[in-house]
C-alpha cells in the first residue's frame, strides 16, 4: 500500500517546545510511520529541502538510516503517488483548497484533532463546512467526545448556511475515532518491582500511594483542590499513611506556590513532588507508576480530548479513578478498569458561556484564562470520588484485578500495532472512496484567494509587452541585482518542479 506524505511540523522534532501530549504523540507517530515505510521510504512535505536534513539529524540513531524524501509544499502534484497527505491538525479546509489546483480526486487529506477549544481550531472546524473537503478525506478523532464536538460545530454551521443561503448539499468528510498510540515501553512498567520503586522514591512500603500524572495547571488541566479534599478525607479514614505523588511539570512557579499552599490545608496527606520546572525523565515517571496503588485524575477542563496520562497508567497496570469527562470515558470502563466519577456543568454555565467564548475570540482574555474560568463551572461528585479511592486502597485484590483489566484494554486499544492497523484500514477505505468517485466538473483551478495574479488581474491596464526604450542601455546596477536576489530565490521555490526561473530575463523585462 502507499503511505500518505507527512507535512513537516516542529512538533515532529524533539526539544522544539515544552513536551505535551500533542508533541509526544507526533514524534511517536513519526517513528511508527518510519518503521512501517522502511522499505519504500517516507515522503515529507516541506517548504525547504534543508528541513529533511534537520529532521534526519533529530531522529533517534536507529531511525536515521530510513529514507526521507522531500516534496515541495508548493506542488500538490507530487502527492498523487502517495494517495494522501497527513496534517497534524484540523486545517483540512486550507489544504483542500491547495489540492483543488490538481483536482479533488488527486489524493485524500487526513487530519488529526488534539485540543478543540482554541479559537484557531474552532475556525478550522467552521471552514470544513464550506471549503472543498470531500468524502474521501478524514479528520481523525481521538475520542467519541471529541468527535461529538466536531460534528456539533460543523452541523451548527450547516444550519446557519441552510437558513441564510438555502444551501442543501454539504460534502461530508469521514470522522473516524482512532485512539492515540502509546510507546511499547509503556507496557513494560508493570513488570518491575513495586517495593524497589518505592525505595527509590523514598516512599514507605506499606503506605497508600495515589499518583497524579501529567502537567499541573489550574487553567488548562484541572483545579487540584477537589482532589486534595478527597484525598484528605480518605487519609483520615484509611488507617495508614496516605501519599499523593504529583509527577509532571508546573505551568508557572506562581501556580506551584498556590498548589503547595492548598496542600497545607490537608494535614493528614503526605505529598511527594516529581517534576516542577522541567520535564520529568521517563525513568522517574515509570518509578512513580510502579510505586502507586492507583492513578487519580479529576480533570475538569475543556482543553482535554483524550487523556494520554490515563492511557499510560492503564498500560502500566494501574487502576484509575477519573472524571467521567471528555475522552476519559472512552478509556476507562467504570467498575472494570477503575471508576469514573460523574461530572456536571453548573446552573450558571449557560449564562456566561457565549460571553466567555466571545472574549476568547476577540483575545480580550487568553485561552488559558477562559478555560480556567469555564473549569470553575464544572462540578464532580466528590463523594463518589472519595468512595472510589478509599475502596481501591482498602481492597488490594480488587485494585490488582482492575489494574490487570486496564492493562489488557490498553494492549487492545493503544498498542502501536493496534493503532497502526486502524490507520492502514482508514487509508484503504479512503482510497476506495476516491477510486469510486466520479471526476467533478471543476477545471482544477485553485480558489482565487490563493491565486493573487488571477485575483488582481484587473489591476493591470495592458496584457501585451511594451515597446522598449533605452532605459537599459547601461545595464542593471549590481546593487539592484543583489538586493533582489532573495526575491529570485522566493520565486524559484514557487515554480513547479519542471520549470526553471529565467531571472535575468525577468529583471530585464521589469527594469528595462
Amino acid at each position: 500500500m502507499s503511505w500518505p506524505a507527512l507535512i513537516f511540523s516542529s512538533d515532529l522534532l524533539p526539544d522544539q517546545g515544552p513536551l505535551n501530549g500533542r508533541r509526544w504523540v507526533s514524534q511517536l507517530l513519526l517513528r511508527l510511520w518510519l518503521e512501517a515505510t522502511e522499505q519504500e521510504g517516507l515522503d515529507l512535505l516541506a517548504a525547504d529541502p534543508q528541513l529533511l536534513e534537520l529532521m534526519g539529524s533529530a531522529l533517534p540513531e536507529s531511525y536515521q538510516q530510513h529514507c526521507l524524501r522531500y516534496c515541495s509544499i508548493t506542488n500538490p502534484n507530487s502527492l498523487v503517488k502517495n494517495g494522501a497527505l497527513f496534517v497534524p491538525d484540523p486545517s483540512l479546509g486550507s489544504w483542500a483548497a491547495w489540492r483543488q489546483s490538481v483536482g479533488h480526486e488527486a489524493f485524500s487529506l487526513i487530519g488529526q484533532i488534539h485540543t478543540l477549544s482554541t479559537t484557531a481550531v474552532m475556525t478550522m472546524l467552521d471552514a470544513l463546512v464550506v471549503d472543498p473537503v470531500q468524502e474521501w478525506d478524514a479528520l481523525i478523532c481521538s475520542s467519541r467526545a471529541g468527535r461529538d464536538v466536531v460534528e456539533q460545530v460543523m452541523e451548527d454551521r450547516r444550519d446557519q448556511l441552510r437558513q441564510r443561503c438555502g444551501a442543501s448539499h454539504f460534502p461530508e468528510l469521514q470522522l473516524p475515532v482512532i485512539p492515540l498510540p502509546l510507546d511499547e515501553s509503556c507496557f513494560g512498567v508493570a513488570d518491575g518491582s513495586r517495593q524497589k520503586a518505592r525505595y527509590q522514591l523514598s516512599l514507605p512500603p506499606g503506605d497508600g500511594v495515589v499518583l497524579w500524572l501529567g502537567r499541573r495547571s489550574m487553567l488548562t488541566k484541572t483545579d487540584p483542590w477537589p482532589a486534595y479534599q478527597v484525598l484528605q478525607r480518605v487519609a483520615t479514614r484509611l488507617g495508614r499513611p496516605l501519599w499523593l505523588v504529583e509527577c509532571g511539570p508546573d505551568d508557572t512557579p506562581e501556580q506551584a506556590e498556590h498548589f503547595q499552599a492548598l496542600q497545607s490545608h490537608c494535614p493528614d496527606l503526605h505529598t511527594l513532588r516529581l517534576g516542577g520546572e522541567g520535564h520529568v525523565p521517563e525513568a522517574v515517571k515509570r518509578q512513580a507508576l510502579l510505586a502507586c496503588d492507583l492513578v487519580l485524575s479529576l480533570v475538569d477542563n475543556i482543553q482535554e480530548t483524550f487523556g494520554l496520562s490515563i492511557a499510560e497508567a492503564m498500560a502500566a497496570g494501574r487502576p484509575v479513578v477519573a472524571s467521567d469527562w471528555d475522552g476519559y470515558r472512552d478509556l476507562v470502563r467504570n467498575g472494570i478498569d477503575g471508576f469514573l466519577i460523574p461530572s456536571r456543568w453548573d446552573e450558571q454555565a449557560d449564562a456566561v458561556s457565549f460571553p466567555l467564548g466571545w472574549m476568547q475570540k476577540l483575545e480580550i482574555s487568553s485561552f488559558p484564562h477562559i478555560s480556567g474560568s469555564l473549569a470553575q463551572l464544572v462540578q464532580l461528585d466528590l463523594a463518589a470520588a472519595e468512595a472510589a479511592v478509599f475502596t481501591l486502597l482498602r481492597e488490594p485484590v480488587m485494585a490488582r484485578a482492575m489494574g490487570r483489566a486496564a492493562q489488557q484494554r490498553a494492549l487492545e486499544q493503544f498498542a502501536p500495532r493496534q493503532v497502526m492497523s486502524r490507520f492502514e484500514e482508514l487509508f484503504d477505505q479512503l482510497a476506495a472512496r476516491r477510486r469510486a468517485a466520479q471526476r467533478g466538473s471543476d477545471d482544477a483551478k485553485p480558489p482565487m484567494r490563493f491565486d493573487p495574479v488571477r485575483c488582481f488581474a484587473g489591476y493591470a491596464s495592458h496584457q501585451q509587452p511594451f515597446v522598449k526604450g533605452s532605459f537599459g542601455s547601461k545595464g542593471l546596477p549590481d546593487s539592484l541585482v543583489q538586493a533582489r536576489q532573495p526575491l529570485a530565490d522566493q520565486l524559484s521555490r514557487a515554480l513547479p518542479a519542471n520549470r526553471v526561473l529565467d531571472w535575468n530575463q525577468l529583471l530585464l523585462r521589469k527594469h528595462v
